[in-house]
């Protein structure tokens, strides 16, 4: 079947870093043919050190080695190029194309001359190109649990908003796109992985897919991503983003993160100037090319360990003329604990959950005030924000524990049961903690919220149970 292609310029992905070393003075004869450096590779420059070496009866050198003593690059920093280069061939495996078919129907209206039937129906179809993380997998089983972007599988004008029809492609084993006459696109989908959407969010931009008994997975050698369990990223941090970028397979690009934390909105429906279908995310601002198709795909830190989902780039139109490499991913912190709520739905009731359940106590939070400082123990900033209770829902739990002015120093989550531990155990540093640290209480948690009032801290606790003045679900 030929379909549409769209791709959503919602994703990042990072360029692996190879060995395209700069020379510092080291001068090899490659030839006497007048073509001395063209088309030559720093590889092709390795190999004829050491047959120079042998000729003069010296040790060859390994490939780190002949770096080291004849480039500028010292040990550390040969140490941090080969870990980020395993790093991101690590994260490859973590990686998968994703594509989300739709069927639109619509209706022919419009004034038509008597010999031209007016009326009637006609239906398209198109396909969304994204990306998407495998942060959990079965090899043995073929199962896999993928996080993408929820914008990757949604489409507003849809007969089914939500796709039916959702692929995933591995690794090396991508899909390939091929026209007729430059006009009709398809997609071969010989590697298809058919994959189910078991949650999704618009609010939190985030889609979970399970995959279930696929032969390709079982002979596979994917691998789960690793969530980095920090509660932000900070600036100047190396990242690199890993994603199908403008549809044409997977691929990685890098940068470094540039905004720790800050809101934008995206218009999720159309591009148009309703107001109504913008949505507000918090998100982290990397200086990582991004490109269409890329949405969905995973932001890494150094260590391999998941920081965020790419979910949109600054355009040219919307930041003035100099936009290049302005790209926004959401954070881990929010997007683990969203993710985790919607398998736990899954697995508990067998059916997709369309929204995230989080607990409501009755009250709003403000930043009072907010200043940067510097940690000595990491050699970073950190900046701190005093966070306090601004409203108070009545009738809520908060009317009876909770004062406007009460400012929130930490929030602590117990899990019910008599062998349950610690959940959630987090200082309130920045207003964002509140909102997303609430995202993991489950019924029968003990919630401990420790505020500080007239100079003293009060400690008081909540302990949660589902019902509609308790719970809110987020679309």
């Amino acid at each position: 079947m030929k379909k549409m292609i769209k791709t959503f310029t919602a994703a990042a992905t990072v360029v692996a870093l190879s060995c395209t070393l700069l020379l510092a003075g080291c001068t090899v004869s490659l030839g006497a043919d007048g073509r001395d450096g063209q088309d030559v590779s720093i590889y092709d420059i390795f190999d004829q050190t050491n047959a120079a070496r042998r000729e003069e009866g010296l040790e060859e050198l390994t490939f780190l080695e002949f770096v080291s003593e004849y480039l500028s690059y010292d040990s550390e920093e040969l140490a941090q190029m080969t870990s980020l280069q395993t790093a991101i061939n690590r994260s490859l495996l973590s990686s998968v194309q994703v594509t989300a078919a739709f069927t639109e129907t619509s209706s022919n209206t419009g004034n038509y001359p008597f010999w031209q039937p007016g009326g009637g129906t006609q239906t398209q179809s198109y396909v969304s190109q994204g990306s998407g993380v495998i942060i959990d997998a079965n090899k043995e089983e073929g199962d896999m649990y993928v996080v993408t972007n929820c914008h990757v599988v949604y489409s507003a004008n849809a007969d089914e908003t939500y796709s039916t029809d959702v692929d995933v492609y591995l690794y090396g084993s991508e899909y390939s796109i091929y026209t007729n006459n430059g006009e009709d696109y398809y997609i071969d989908d010989t590697n298809a992985i058919s994959a189910t959407i078991i949650g999704a969010s618009l609010n939190y931009d985030i889609a979970v897919l399970k995959v279930d008994d696929s032969e390709a997975v079982k002979r596979s050698n994917v691998l789960a991503a690793d969530w980095c369990e920090d509660e932000h990223v900070p600036v100047g941090e190396t990242v690199y983003a890993i994603g199908n970028a403008a549809g044409d397979g997977i691929s990685a690009t890098n940068g470094i993160v540039c905004v720790d934390s800050e809101y934008i909105s995206l218009d999720m429906y159309d591009t148009s100037s309703n107001y109504n279908d913008d949505f507000t995310y918090r998100t982290v601002r990397t200086s990582v090319p991004i490109y269409s198709g890329n949405s969905g795909g995973g932001l890494f830190n150094a260590d391999g360990e998941l920081v965020g989902i790419i979910n949109s780039k600054t355009t040219a139109a919307s930041y003035g003329e100099y936009s290049d490499n302005i790209s926004h991913a959401l954070p881990a912190a929010n997007v683990r604990r969203v993710v985790k709520s919607m398998t736990e739905r899954y697995e508990q009731t067998g059916s997709a959950t369309y929204g995230v359940y989080s607990v409501d106590l009755g009250f709003d939070v403000e930043t009072a005030s907010s200043t940067a400082y510097w940690n000595n123990t990491a050699n970073l900033v950190d900046i701190i924000e005093t966070v306090e209770v601004s409203s108070i829902d009545s009738g809520s739990w908060a009317e009876n524990n909770l004062q406007a002015g009460d400012i929130i120093k930490s929030i602590e989550i117990k899990a019910s049961g008599s062998d349950g531990g610690t959940s959630e155990s987090i200082e309130v540093t920045r207003e964002y903690n509140v909102k997303e640290v609430l995202l993991s209480a489950r019924e029968g948690d003990c919630i401990t919220i420790t505020v500080t009032r007239a100079g003293e801290e009060n400690p008081v606790s909540y302990t949660m149970t589902v019902t509609s003045a308790s719970m809110r679900q987020y679309i």
